[in-house]
């Protein structure tokens, strides 16, 4: 484990994407909170050009961009994070379960997984959140359940290896419990695999939360979303471009750095001999 950290941080492509998301992340929790105005409240002039008031203007109707985009990335880097982390949590358990007990309980659930993942998640998302009551977000749980089958196929896959190998039998031998093989054996091998599956999971929900916010099925107004801010800003794109490029520019970049931290931690498990 420490070899694979020190891989880790001797990439340098893989610690730069770490530095720029943790970097996005304060700017979106902490400029809310030091900005002299309100995401929601008209400060003067609409389209107003960049000034030492308005570092980024202001938007069509008088309110200061920077507060609405650091606001907006806080919602959408939130739904991206908590629906990866169910997704990655939920996922897992299933993997554990299915690969560990295997038998009729691993075919019944690996059916359901399948059938789950026959669904679009941008269509699993507008049904959900259309049922649960519109623009309150409830869609970060279509997006999480969408983001399940990948988790429990991998981690299914890794407990089947670490199930047959010899040490497992030794400590079932031994009269080690169900739970405590489980705990010690398998979750500590199966752990880093996830990891690299849940970059992957944020970045396809941060993917969908834009969509959803693009299309006008998101999060309610006036509670700006990076991809609701770019489909009011398309608009003015001859006039006032930097109302569409900058979220649109903040939701790539943070999509390219997830996946570049995927493959930072799958490289340094690479590097270690592991099975990614």
């Amino acid at each position: 484990m420490k070899h694979n950290r020190r891989s880790f941080f001797r990439n340098p492509i893989a610690i730069t994407a770490l530095l720029i998301l943790v970097a996005i992340i304060l700017f979106c929790f902490i400029y809310p909170l030091i900005s002299s105005f309100e995401y929601w409240q008209i400060t003067g002039d609409r389209l107003q050009p960049p000034s030492p008031e308005h570092p980024l203007g202001t938007d069509k109707l008088g309110r200061d961009f920077m507060t609405r985009i650091a606001f907006g990335g806080r919602i959408t880097l939130s739904v991206a994070f908590f629906s990866g982390l169910i997704a990655a949590v939920v996922g897992t358990a299933i993997g554990i379960l299915c690969g560990y007990v295997g038998g009729s309980t691993d075919s019944v659930v690996m059916r359901l997984i399948d059938a789950l993942s026959s669904v679009p998640s941008l269509l699993l998302a507008i049904v959900l959140d259309y049922m649960l009551g519109m623009g309150r977000g409830y869609f970060l749980y279509g997006i999480a359940i969408a983001g399940i089958p990948p988790f429990a196929r991998l981690v299914r896959s890794a407990t089947l290896q670490i199930s047959g190998s010899a040490y497992i039998e030794s400590s079932r031998a031994l009269g080690a419990r169900p739970l405590c093989v489980i705990r010690e054996h398998v979750v500590r091998n199966v752990l880093p695999l996830a990891a690299i599956q849940v970059t992957t999971s944020m970045a396809d929900a941060l993917t969908i939360c834009t969509i959803l916010g693009y299309i006008g099925v998101g999060i309610n107004p006036p509670t700006p979303e990076w991809g609701a801010l770019f489909d009011s800003g398309k608009e003015l794109l001859r006039t006032s471009s930097h109302l569409a490029i900058i979220p649109a520019a903040a939701i790539i970049l943070c999509i390219i750095c997830l996946y570049l931290l995927g493959n930072g931690i799958r490289d340094s498990l690479s590097s270690s001999g592991g099975d990614v």
